[in-house]
């Protein structure tokens, strides 16, 4: 982060009249650390609340300036003061200290207070460096200023006013770390200073200020993100006062490549706001001015067109240049994160035990692990977590059942017991409860008995849940989705615990008997204990956020449910991070809620008979139409895949056809199921995706057996690439957008996203083999036939994220 002042007042001469006006300073801000520009931005707003209005201060975005490189220069501190009577010169102070003290002489008298000034120099000299060092260290440093908050009568680190830089410089430093605070011997003081500070008006404007000053960050390897970047560095120099308009780059892909690949369409809206008078009759002036000093190996000609639109001829030399780094990575993922990697949870799939896994929990199983897979692929350790339903009431109704079907059982003999249909199993247990009072009592019983740690409960509960983890784990395996178990008993013993601390945060209200956390903008409240003492969804729910943000230090959490829970994971959001558990700027926590399966009359997915269809009994089927499909295209003559095989291939077919008739769909939509539409080999299907990829596998195939291998091209390098046919072009350009797309698939967290980037490369792609020949004579086109094999590496890529094994050959 940097902070420039510069000083605009003019010398005036002495002379009898009026007093001159007060210096005008600015302060030009900028930075790629959010926190830190808002402990900046508190600063700030302190030293403007302490001097009488009008205030001779102002604070503005400084976008591009060469003391930027200066900043970059110094990347571990990230933060930067700037005292100078320009942009282009004087000397420049590093650290977030220098930053806070050197605002303005008013602010930095408070520095000069002994007190503040010592807690200054402990957060630069003990806090900020125990931050990155051993937790022992970090625990040392946090509890001495707990002890010294509790010994203050502010609560803050000054003894008389209620908010200094100490405490921003402070706060500042901390809020990433705030929920893997362990206890301490007095947390009372630090949690309150924690939670209230963020809070006090001079520091939470800033929260909402801060994304104006960020700093765009260096352009990633998509073509797309690149020329953004050269633009707006072309806009802030050419344009100082843009980021005060509210102006931002807009360069979109052009649909005719005629007369450029992409477009800058800002002059329009710039001349439209540019202060007056300035030197521009018409947008055109300014969008020739914006071009003017615009030099890059991308760009190969600019030109402007109608009433300022910038047309953008890329190089070829340079797709050719990019497409060759492609060849010799062999791998399309980005070799560094476009973000800096943080610990990701992501809860998903989530059966309930005692039951089948069914149709509703096809849209949370596969958009998760096409979630992880986008995380994992963009460098964020990701844990792989499945919430399932493994505690509650239902339980003692189970187990009772089971006592009565397998009396053996309760004489320790589990031998003999299969549950072949866990869906009837928990059918026939439900009928019973509801219709014989005497089971039910004693299924009640068991409830307690369970809860309370019984030997015989425990053991039939640990046989019932391994059974379902059995049948679960079959379904995983097909689908190739990986989830580690940790269900709602696992948080059961947290609860308490969890309980205790949001009632000494004063969050928890009795209401009825219940003990219940309201929060605003929600008539129904949190229950994190019923009025008989019991547990249930809410209170298992924070007690995992607050594992999963404490223990396991996630810096993001995802839950993937339908959407009717949203309510419910909102709430859980809002009041975790009431507690201090999170907060908005060093954590991100998401909700995924998704649509229903519906049949072809609209309603939710159900057999003939009105049942819930069973996942297994979906995949079984789609599986089974496409191995009908395979047999009747090798009769035709359409296929030539071996008889061996048509089973395997149409699995991988059959699921992966599944999986991507769900991800293309924005998750939040319904969509109506459909094995036609979902098998057909035309149009927007995995089925034709796969095709697609198959035929570009089949001509490097042919090229082998033609004496020419891809993958001898790709090791001896050096080949130049030939982009000479429109078709040519249009695919190299489309291949070099992935790290575009992976970039905004990554900021959503959205499948849908890859399967429309992938869905067009197939066009593209399709359309190139079409219009050039790959063999000419019986010889292969070595430009072209790399261009196959980069596309199909891309393609890869897009499959693996959606989890979809794609056959060689169809």
């Amino acid at each position: 982060m940097l902070l420039s002042l510069s000083d605009k007042s003019k010398k005036t001469p002495k002379e009898e009249g009026p007093p001159p006006p007060k210096p005008l300073v600015t302060f030009h801000l900028c930075g790629t650390d959010e926190l830190q520009i808002c402990g900046v931005l508190a600063a700030y707003n302190l030293l403007v609340s302490s001097l009488p209005s009008p205030s001779p201060f102002s604070i503005v975005p400084l976008k591009s300036s060469p003391v930027i490189t200066s900043m970059s220069s110094r990347a571990p501190k990230n933060c930067g003061v700037m005292m100078t009577d320009s942009l282009t010169s004087g000397t420049a102070l590093f650290g977030l200290k220098q930053c806070l003290s050197g605002l303005a002489p008013p602010l930095a008298s408070q520095v000069e207070s002994a007190q503040i000034s010592q807690w200054m120099g402990w957060c630069e000299s003990v806090l900020v460096p125990a931050v990155k060092k051993p937790e022992k260290l970090l625990e040392k440093a946090v509890s001495a200023l707990s002890s010294h908050l509790a010994g203050s009568p502010t609560g803050r680190i000054s003894d008389r006013r209620p908010l200094t830089v100490a405490d921003i410089y402070a706060i500042t430093t901390l809020m990433p770390l705030i929920p893997t605070f362990k206890p301490l011997s007095d947390p009372a003081a630090l949690t309150s200073f924690l939670s209230t500070v963020p809070q006090e008006p001079l520091f939470s404007k800033t929260f909402s200020d801060s994304k104006r000053f960020i700093t765009d960050p260096p352009p990633s390897d998509g073509l797309l993100s690149t020329l953004r970047g050269i633009f707006s560095s072309a806009l802030y120099a050419t344009f100082p006062e843009a980021p005060t308009l509210g102006i931002s780059i807009m360069v979109t892909q052009t649909k005719d490549p005629k007369n450029g690949e992409y477009q800058c369409n800002n002059a329009m809206e710039l001349f439209k706001k540019l202060p007056k008078p300035n030197a521009f009759k018409a947008p055109r002036d300014v969008a020739v001015a914006l071009t003017s000093g615009i030099k890059h190996p991308l760009i190969e000609k600019l030109d402007v067109a109608g009433p300022g639109f910038i047309n953008i001829t890329l190089s070829t030399t340079f797709l050719t240049d990019k497409l060759k780094n492609l060849v010799v990575a062999g791998d399309p993922r980005p070799s560094k994160p476009s973000t800096t990697p943080r610990k990701v949870v992501v809860d998903f799939s989530s059966p309930n035990i005692a039951k089948d896994m069914h149709v509703g929990h096809l849209r949370s199983t596969i958009i998760g692990e096409s979630v992880c897979r986008i995380l994992e692929y963009t460098h964020h350790p990701t844990d792989r977590v499945n919430h399932v339903g493994d505690w509650g009431t239902q339980f003692g109704m189970l187990i009772q059942y089971l006592l009565e079907t397998f009396p053996k059982i309760a004489e320790g003999d589990m031998t003999g017991v299969d549950i072949k249909d866990l869906t009837a199993f928990y059918k026939a247990a439900k009928i019973k409860f509801d219709e014989d009072e005497i089971f039910k009592k004693v299924a009640q019983q068991n409830v307690v008995k369970l809860q309370g740690g019984d030997e015989q409960c425990r053991k039939i509960w640990q046989l019932l849940c391994d059974i379902s983890r059995n049948e679960f784990e079959k379904v995983y395996k097909r689908l190739g989705v990986t989830v580690t178990e940790c269900g709602e008993s696992f948080y059961n013993e947290m609860i308490p615990g969890v309980i205790e601390e949001l009632t000494s945060l004063n969050m928890v209200v009795p209401d009825g008997g219940a003990k219940c956390i309201f929060v605003p903008e929600y008539r129904i409240p949190l229950m994190v204990q019923k009025s008989d003492g019991g547990f249930g969804y809410d209170s298992t729910d924070m007690a995992a956020i607050s594992y999963r943000l404490r223990k396991l230090q996630a810096g993001q959490v995802v839950y993937i449910t339908d959407f009717t829970q949203s309510d419910h994971f909102m709430m859980i959001f809002d009041a975790a991070k009431k507690a201090g558990w999170w907060n908005t700027t060093s954590h991100k926590i998401t909700h995924i809620g998704f649509g229903t399966v519906c049949g072809e009359d609209g309603k939710r997915f159900k057999t003939r008979s009105g049942d819930t269809v069973r996942l297994v009994d979906l995949l079984d089927e789609s599986v089974r139409r496409m191995e009908e499909s395979l047999l009747e295209r090798n009769k035709e003559g359409k296929g030539s895949i071996p008889e061996g095989e048509i089973r395997s291939t149409a699995e991988k077919i059959g699921y992966g056809a599944i999986k991507y008739f769900d991800l293309s769909r924005n998750p939040t939509s319904n969509y109506i199921f459909s094995y036609d539409a979902m098998l057909d080999t035309r149009g927007n299907t995995g089925v034709y995706l796969m095709f697609a990829k198959a035929r570009l596998g089949s001509i490097i195939n042919k090229a082998r057996e033609a004496g020419v291998d891809v993958a001898d091209l790709e090791k001896a390098g050096g080949l130049e690439l030939d982009l000479g046919h429109v078709t040519e072009r249009s695919l190299a350009i489309e291949i070099l957008k992935f790290p575009d797309v992976l970039e905004n698939v990554l900021e959503a967290l959205a499948p849908h996203k890859v399967c429309e980037y992938l869905y067009n490369m197939s066009l593209v792609a399709t359309s190139f083999v079409t219009e050039c020949r790959i063999m000419e004579n019986g010889v292969p086109n070595k430009s072209r036939l790399l261009l196959c094999s980069i596309a199909a590496n891309v393609m890869q890529a897009c499959f693996h994220l959606l989890s979809i094994e794609c056959p060689d050959r169809i």
